[in-house]
């Protein structure tokens, strides 16, 4: 019953918004393609309005997704883009292409199908208001006002325009989805690609850190276990002799071993962190957080634990993020949001230092590694950080609640 009441809720406010947004929508895109067509033959410059057109057309159907996201609860994937032309030509035929295909025509009959809905939704109210009120006054066939009668029309009125708004918020909910959306051939496409990329990025990320776990055990425990080994030796041949000695060497054979079995500790800690496990993203940031020389807040809005890899993928980001903060961002604060979408979990993670942050720098580490990591798991990582800053890290990776 309450999904019900809010459906209903959300497509009233979808078809109000449609009979004056859709209006808006279809004008415009009309109104620059007959211009556009009709100037093309004076000197080309009806070719620019067509570009023009083409642009618009995407941030309106952009808009439109992520309006009927944000009402009905459907995930809407996008048309593949076209490649960026790098010569004059392909630009040209690319502008023609798009302006005749179907991507673009898809996205004004999506406006035209909302525009009447949403003019009909008002014109509902009108109507009912207008009967109602007749009636209430005794305008309408000249009689008396019936209190019963005026109760029955504002119930009927009202049964009407909810299983119209019910009706038809269905009917927009399908339409957003298939003439906004990629075809079933082209989502298909663009969902193997995603795994075919995800999978490469598992086997980069696999191999960063196998990388990573090799170095930190040649370069740190194993050569305090071989320093062990010979103090051990040389404390064995010292027993007879000299007892004083062989035990100074076992008091150092000792401390090294408690001082490798802690950097073992902290190694185990970077493949899996036990405190994730056990308290979850919020403790688990918090004490990543209060490590970091950048003062930094945590804030973590989530309706439930996610999975474990979900966890693991956007800790594992948000550290190597707040590290490369301290270390290159000269910022004097840090912050760490992480949401729900209704696909996804989030990550922001935000510093007002000097910027010039990038994928790719590093030689595979760094922000490379975080988004190997991140493409493993299915999930996208955005970077924005212009020179002089500030820099804004965003993870989403998908997660069923």
């Amino acid at each position: 019953m309450r999904k019900r009441l809010l459906f209903l809720w959300a497509a009233a406010a979808d078809l109000a918004i449609d009979g004056l947004l859709g209006v808006t929508w279809l004008t415009i895109m009309l109104s620059l393609l007959a211009t556009g067509v009709s100037a093309v033959p004076a000197f080309g410059i009806g070719i620019g309005l067509l570009w023009l057109t083409v642009q618009l057309g995407r941030g309106i159907r952009f808009v439109e997704r992520r309006r009927a996201e944000a009402l009905y609860g459907v995930v809407i994937v996008p048309p593949p883009a076209r490649p960026a032309a790098t010569t004059f030509g392909g630009w040209l035929a690319g502008t023609f292409v798009e302006t005749f295909g179907a991507t673009l025509w898809k996205g004004i009959l999506h406006h035209l199908t909302t525009t009447v809905l949403g003019l009909v939704f008002w014109g509902l109210i009108g109507s009912a208001i207008d009967l109602v009120g007749d009636l209430a006054t005794g305008r309408f066939g000249g009689t008396l006002a019936n209190p019963a009668l005026v109760a029955l029309a504002a119930v009927v009125a009202a049964a009407v325009l909810v299983a119209y708004t019910a009706g038809a918020g269905l009917l927009d909910r399908h339409l957003s989805v298939s003439l906004l959306g990629a075809s079933a051939k082209a989502a298909l496409e663009q969902r193997v690609d995603r795994l075919q990329d995800a999978r490469q990025g598992a086997v980069d990320s696999a191999q960063a850190e196998r990388q990573r776990i090799e170095r930190d055990l040649h370069d740190g425990v194993q050569p305090r276990l071989v320093s062990v080994a010979m103090t051990l030796g040389l404390a064995r041949s010292k027993f007879a002799d000299d007892p004083e000695g062989a035990k100074a060497l076992l008091d150092e054979a000792h401390r090294e071993t408690k001082e490798s079995i802690t950097e073992l500790r902290h190694l185990a800690r970077g493949i899996h962190p036990a405190v994730l496990t056990d308290r979850g993203l919020d403790a688990a940031l918090s004490a990543v957080a209060s490590h970091c020389t950048v003062p930094t807040s945590v804030r973590v809005d989530l309706p439930q634990r996610p999975s474990k890899e979900t966890e693991a993928v956007l800790y594992f980001a948000v550290s190597e993020a707040l590290a490369n903060a301290s270390k290159h961002s000269r910022a004097s604060g840090c912050s760490v949001s992480v949401t729900a979408t209704p696909t996804a979990v989030r990550a922001v993670v935000f510093d007002n230092g000097i910027g010039g942050a990038a994928v790719g720098r590093g030689g595979g580490t760094g922000l490379s590694g975080m988004a190997d990591r991140v493409r493993a798991a299915g999930g996208s990582l955005t970077v924005d950080s212009p020179a002089g800053g500030p820099t804004v890290l965003t993870v989403e990776v998908p997660c069923a609640f």
